[in-house]
């Protein structure tokens, strides 16, 4: 039987053998299958949802309607599964399919891979612990043995330059462990998966361009709401320091950051790197046309180079987003409904053959990345306890690649 028929009979087991045969064979004609990215769909969405009914915090979240609803006590019993609970609050898009379905635990064993982390605009400028999976990656890695190095991008310089940062975690070995400690005795990763969050998607795939010969040690990619397309938020700001001296910007850094995160407390003598913040920078690289056209002019060769891409995007709505970040989601909502409040559904995937677009999570930019915001910040904005399940998510991923046999 064809990979449809047997996907359609609910022959799991074989669809999933199948799979990973294709993969092995010709990973290029197998990603750009249509029946494989349904089965790439459906298979995350079915190991996201058996991790996070494990999360007891996540449950009774989904028990809760999402937003302002939320403080109201429910009218009647709740009948719905574990899985339809968590599936409701924490998933777009979805059906009864996705959490009625039987599909096989995962059974996968992982060994010789690393994640890299590659962060995005901002990183540890919200606030010191503002950096993706913060909590949940050294849980995982001290649970499940899955190594994370973190690499030290840039939080504020464009995405040529970050290259650099990118080549000394791969080529060294340097940058964060899982927990956000220095590593102080490097050694250089052999095969990895990278995740790029927001900015850090746009910087790995500048990387991969100017760098193909590292696209064999690489297994797939990530990009977790990723500014694949850019962002408008982006093409404003840049309108209003585009004509300003690069000098008076890094002069007055501790302005602008207040400016962009009016929780921002730190000053510019605790910063680091300073000397390399490039901010007019950054956002020129972040602009829609900009990043349009880089794809346009790239897709051939980012589609050469065999690397498979999986999209995870975020869809908000005002009333779910921080206080200071409503009017921006307002104004995002313009263009699409299911923004993240910083980027469109277009703006967060990549339209080529090896790219999928896994799946849609009920989350804001910063809430399907980062753990909950300090308490003095939260005290003055809603919306910034962060309760989507960001392990369960993670480790998902991680599975989904084991069990295509990309990484072991």
């Amino acid at each position: 039987m064809s990979l449809q028929t047997e996907l359609d009979s609910g022959n799991y087991d074989t669809v999933i053998a199948e799979v990973r045969d294709w993969v092995d064979e010709d990973s290029s004609a197998a990603f750009s299958d249509a029946t494989v990215k349904r089965w790439l769909k459906m298979r995350w969405k079915d190991l996201f949802l058996s991790e996070a009914i494990q999360d007891e915090d996540a449950l009774e979240t989904a028990g809760k309607p999402a937003g302002l609803a939320g403080a109201l006590p429910r009218i009647g019993s709740d009948n719905r599964s574990d899985r339809q609970k968590i599936a409701d609050r924490f998933l777009k898009g979805v059906s009864a399919s996705d959490w009625e379905l039987e599909l096989p635990d995962a059974d996968v064993e992982i060994n010789n891979t690393t994640l890299l982390l590659v962060p995005g605009l901002l990183s540890g400028l919200l606030h010191p612990r503002a950096h993706a999976f913060v909590d949940e990656a050294p849980m995982i890695e001290e649970e499940r043995g899955w190594r994370t190095l973190r690499c030290d991008a840039h939080p504020f310089r464009g995405c040529e330059a970050n290259n650099q940062d990118i080549l000394a975690s791969l080529d060294r070995g340097e940058g964060f462990t899982a927990d956000q400690r220095p590593i102080e005795d490097p050694t250089p990763p052999e095969r990895v998966w990278i995740i790029g969050y927001s900015k850090g998607g746009p910087d790995v795939f500048n990387f991969l361009v100017n760098h193909p010969e590292y696209a064999d040690r690489i297994a797939g990619v990530f990009t977790w709401a990723g500014a694949m397309s850019g962002s408008y938020t982006a093409d404003g700001i840049y309108e209003q320091i585009k004509d300003m001296d690069t000098k008076e910007i890094s002069d007055r850094l501790d302005q602008f950051l207040q400016m962009l995160n009016p929780g921002f407390v730190e000053k510019t003598t605790g910063l680091r790197r300073v000397d390399e913040y490039d901010i007019k920078q950054a956002f020129y690289d972040l602009r829609t046309d900009v990043r349009e056209d880089y794809n346009r002019e790239h897709a051939e060769k980012i589609t050469e180079l065999g690397v498979p891409i999986f999209s995870l995007t975020g869809s908000t709505t005002p009333l779910e987003a921080p206080a200071f970040q409503f009017m921006d989601t307002v104004k995002m909502s313009q263009f699409d409904a299911n923004n993240d409040m910083q980027l469109t559904q277009k703006q967060a995937t990549m339209d080529i053959p090896m790219a999928t677009h896994i799946a849609m999570l009920h989350g804001h930019h910063w809430d399907i990345a980062y753990s909950p915001f300090p308490a003095h910040m939260r005290a003055v904005s809603p919306n910034l306890d962060h309760p989507f399940p960001r392990k369960a998510a993670l480790a998902a991923s991680w599975e989904l690649l084991a069990e295509l046999g990309l990484i072991d």
